[in-house]
C-alpha cells in the first residue's frame, strides 16, 4: 500500500512549523465543544494551507536528437513534465513510474492545450505519472491552410497535409523516439519509467495518430485513448491486423461526441465512424465482435454510453464511450476536462502484461526524430476513394469550422514569424 509523500528535498521550515502548531492546537482546544472546535480547525487549517507548496511537478526540456538543445525549436525538443515528490510503495524497491504521452489536435499548441482542455498537469503529482507533451512533426495545412504543426497518423487526418504529402510509417518513428528519450531522462533524474504502464492520448489530429500507435505500437503501449479521431485499420497501407497478430493487441478507447460537427461521429471522408472504429479494432484484434456489453453513466453532465467488446485476447480490449450531444470542444475545449481525467483514469489502470525494459528497449527499434530519415520520407500519395469534390462539400458544410482554422491559422502563421525574427513563446 502506499504510505507517504516524500518530497525529493527535507521538510521546510514552514511545513514543519505547520506540523507543529497544529499539534499545539489539538492540545489546546482539548475539551472544547465540538461545533467550536469545527469551526476553528477549519480556520486553522485555512491559513496554514496557504503556506504549503501545492503543484508538485516541474517541465524538463529534453532534446529529441543531438543536434537539438533545450531552447530550439518546439518539434525538437519534447517538454516532459514528471513529479516532484515521490510516493512509496516498498522501501525496498526502486518506485517506477507510468509515461502518458499526450498528442495535441490540428495546429495546436500541446502545453496549452494540455493545460486548458485537460488539466492533466495538476494530476501529475497525486497521480505519480511522467506526461510528454511532443509537438506533432508533420506539416499541416492541406487545402486550405499555411504550415503549421500535426500528425500524419491514418488517411482519416491525412487529407489535411499539403500535397497529400505522407509518410510511409507515418509519425511512427518520432513517436518512438519520444517514448525513448523520455525513458532515458527518466532513468537519469532517478525515476525511471515502468515499462508495463506506458499509455498514449490523443485528441482530433492527435486521435486519428492515437489510434496509429495501437496499430504500430501495440507491444509498448498498455492502453491508448482517442478522442474524436478514428482508426485506420482499413486503410490501403495499414499494418493494425498483421502487428496485432505477430506483436499482440493493447486496450484502446474511443471517446466521441455525437453531436460533433467538425469530426463527425458518424464518420467522414474517408474515415470510419465512432462505433464502427471500436468494431473493427475489437475485430483486428480478435475479439468477438458478436459479444459486447453496454453501460449508461454521467461524465462532467453529459450522458454517456459505454460499449464494451470484453471477449477479447488476454491484456487487450476495445471500448467505446459515446457522448450525447458534446460537439467538438465544448466550452471552448475546457468542456473536456472531466471526460478526459476519465479516459486517463481507464488508462492508468491497465498494465501490459509481461513488459520489460529488455522488451520495450527491442520494441523501440527504429526510433527516430523528425520524419525517420530517408527510408519514412514524405512522398506525394493519392487521396484514394476521395474526390475534390467530396473534400469540398465535406468542408463547405462546416462554415465554423472553416472559420476556426482560419483563425487557428493566422495565429499560427504569427506565432512561426515571431520565432522567425528571433522571439520566444
Amino acid at each position: 500500500a502506499k504510505i507517504m509523500s516524500l518530497p525529493s528535498l527535507p521538510p521546510s521550515s514552514s511545513e514543519l512549523s505547520a506540523l507543529l502548531l497544529r499539534k499545539m492546537f489539538a492540545k489546546i482546544m482539548n475539551g472544547v465543544p465540538g461545533a467550536l472546535l469545527l469551526f476553528c480547525v477549519l480556520c486553522v487549517n485555512s491559513m496554514l494551507s496557504r503556506s504549503l507548496p501545492v503543484g508538485a511537478y516541474r517541465t524538463d526540456s529534453i532534446p529529441l536528437s543531438t543536434s537539438t538543445s533545450a531552447g530550439d525549436n518546439d518539434e525538437g525538443v519534447l517538454p516532459l513534465i514528471v513529479p516532484t515528490t515521490q510516493i512509496v510503495e516498498n522501501e525496498r524497491t526502486q518506485t517506477k513510474f507510468p509515461l502518458v504521452v499526450f498528442m495535441h489536435g490540428f495546429c495546436l499548441d500541446p502545453q496549452r492545450q494540455i493545460e486548458t482542455m485537460a488539466g492533466f498537469k495538476q494530476l501529475v503529482d497525486s497521480e505519480q505519472f511522467a506526461l510528454a507533451l511532443p509537438s506533432g512533426p508533420s506539416n499541416g495545412g492541406g487545402v486550405m491552410l499555411p504550415i503549421c504543426r500535426t500528425w500524419d497518423g491514418t488517411d482519416g487526418s491525412r487529407f489535411m497535409l499539403p500535397l497529400y504529402m505522407t509518410k510511409p510509417q507515418g509519425d511512427v518513428p518520432f513517436v518512438k523516439n519520444v517514448v525513448a528519450k523520455s525513458v532515458e531522462h527518466m532513468n537519469k533524474i532517478g525515476k525511471p519509467v515502468d515499462p508495463t504502464r506506458i499509455y498514449a492520448m490523443g485528441v482530433a489530429n492527435g486521435a486519428f495518430m492515437a489510434h496509429r500507435i495501437a496499430c504500430d505500437m501495440p507491444d509498448v503501449f498498455a492502453a491508448v485513448s482517442a478522442y474524436t479521431g478514428a482508426t485506420g485499420a482499413n486503410d490501403a497501407d495499414s499494418t493494425c491486423k498483421r502487428n496485432w497478430e505477430t506483436l499482440g493487441g493493447t486496450n484502446v478507447l474511443q471517446l466521441h461526441g455525437d453531436a460533433d460537427t467538425w469530426v463527425p461521429y458518424e464518420g467522414g471522408i474517408n474515415w470510419p465512424g465512432s462505433a464502427e472504429s471500436a468494431r473493427l479494432v475489437a475485430s483486428g484484434m480478435g475479439c468477438d465482435v458478436n459479444k459486447k456489453q453496454t453501460d449508461e453513466t454521467t461524465v462532467g453532465g453529459f450522458a454517456v454510453t459505454e460499449t464494451s467488446y470484453d471477449t477479447c485476447p488476454a491484456g487487450t480490449s476495445s471500448v467505446e464511450w459515446r457522448v450525447k450531444g458534446m460537439d467538438h470542444l465544448p466550452e471552448g475545449g475546457s468542456g473536456l476536462k472531466p471526460l478526459l481525467q476519465k479516459a486517463l483514469d481507464w488508462m492508468l489502470d491497465h498494465e501490459k502484461p509481461g513488459a520489460s525494459d529488455a522488451t520495450l528497449t527491442a520494441a523501440l527499434k527504429g526510433a527516430s526524430p523528425g520524419n525517420g530519415g530517408d527510408a519514412n520520407a514524405p512522398r506525394a500519395t493519392p487521396l484514394t476513394g476521395v474526390s475534390a469534390g467530396s473534400v469540398l462539400n465535406f468542408l463547405g458544410g462546416r462554415p465554423q469550422m472553416l472559420a476556426e482554422f482560419a483563425g487557428a491559422a493566422v495565429g499560427e502563421a504569427g506565432r512561426s514569424s515571431s520565432l522567425a525574427a528571433g522571439g520566444r513563446r
